[in-house]
């Protein structure tokens, strides 16, 4: 839903991405430069209708996924425990294995761009820093709830976070698989893993603050310094540092990006000449076996997931309708205002029908 109103609110992006490219020589150069995307007027109406038709296929894969995986935990074929052990699996291996090849393999390919290495990690932090100021200082007193309380702590990263690892992908491919750029696709998973970068840190750090109230490193990244246990500014800084890189993603992402730097690494394994070509085909054999694992456990938690506690009960409604506003209109619209924004001053490639 949150990648459909998106994509509504970013309609021209989508019908410049979708649309035949024109063979101009200079005009495919500049648009693989991130320059201007543009879209012929004669094939614009065939555009939006290939954007509508990609986009219900899309959602219905992962409408279709989600039923499976959720399926197979109502019938017990996966029991919530087996669905909790490979979350576990998801997080402590297969995801750093996909953020670690696919960082090497991204800079082998394109580079150190300054829009892979600055623009999406930026993006990622700037998008969760409005998302939980509003989430906690918007949200959670608009519904009603305590601001101390398990369901504002719910709210808050509910609202803060989205999925931007297994839900964008399995909608890229369902969107951009036959797309006439046959290199749209592998560039879209580029940016997603470069977005991760700045995702990834924030995600398993501020998120574990925002729950973990008993976690002193944790809640030394909450906004109130009041909450960790440490007693000078110092102190805080390094338990809050020791909270950032105590998530396996984020190490994995880190040494990843620290490897795609060192050319003689890089070199050693991707590349003609790779003498580790082997130890990268194997990590990113289980880095494959993130997407359909992490898609299990998505759809498998929907029935795997516990039970409420007391404040659920009477504004349950009350708050799934706020959230929903949120994730599926404001902050899509916060988004959207924000790249066209940007496009205008000059700091994002701008979208235009000619």
């Amino acid at each position: 839903m949150h990648c459909v109103v998106r994509l509504a609110l970013l309609a021209p992006l989508t019908d410049a991405l979708l649309a035949p490219r024109s063979t101009n020589a200079a005009r495919v150069a500049r648009s693989r430069r991130g320059t201007e995307l543009a879209a012929a007027p004669a094939v614009a109406t065939g555009a939006s209708s290939k954007v509508f038709a990609a986009a219900t296929g899309a959602v219905s894969r992962l409408v279709v996924t989600t039923a499976l995986g959720a399926a197979t935990v109502k019938a017990n074929i996966v029991t919530p425990e087996q669905i909790n052990g490979l979350a576990k699996v998801v997080y402590n291996f297969f995801l750093p294995c996909f953020l670690f090849t696919t960082l090497i393999r991204t800079v082998a390919t394109y580079g150190l761009s300054p829009e892979l290495l600055l623009l999406m990690p930026f993006a990622a932090v700037a998008q969760i820093g409005i998302a939980f100021l509003v989430s906690r200082f918007v949200l959670v007193p608009l519904v009603g709830v305590k601001p101390r309380s398990a369901a504002a702590r719910e709210l808050t990263l509910s609202g803060s976070f989205g999925n931007p690892g297994v839900l964008p992908l399995l909608f890229f491919d369902a969107l951009f698989a036959g797309a006439r750029d046959a290199s749209l696709l592998p560039r879209l998973v580029a940016l997603t893993s470069f977005y991760l970068i700045g995702f990834t840190p924030a995600f398993w750090a501020l998120g574990n603050a925002i729950l973990a109230d008993d976690d002193p490193d944790a809640a030394c990244l909450v906004v109130s310094p009041d909450e960790c246990e440490a007693e000078t500014r110092v102190d805080r800084t390094k338990k809050a540092l020791t909270a950032l890189l105590k998530p396996p993603p984020v190490r994995a992402a880190l040494g990843g990006l620290a490897v795609a730097a060192c050319t003689p690494l890089r070199d050693a394994l991707v590349g003609p000449n790779a003498r580790l070509a082997n130890v990268f085909a194997a990590l990113n054999r289980f880095a494959g076996a993130y997407l359909p694992s992490a898609s299990l456990v998505l759809a498998g938690s929907l029935i795997a997931g516990g039970g409420g506690d007391d404040d659920d009960a009477p504004p349950g409604l009350r708050r799934i309708v706020a959230l929903c506003l949120h994730r599926f209109c404001l902050l899509p619209a916060l988004g959207a205002g924000a790249l066209f924004g940007l496009a205008k001053v000059g700091l994002f490639p701008a979208v235009h029908n000619q």
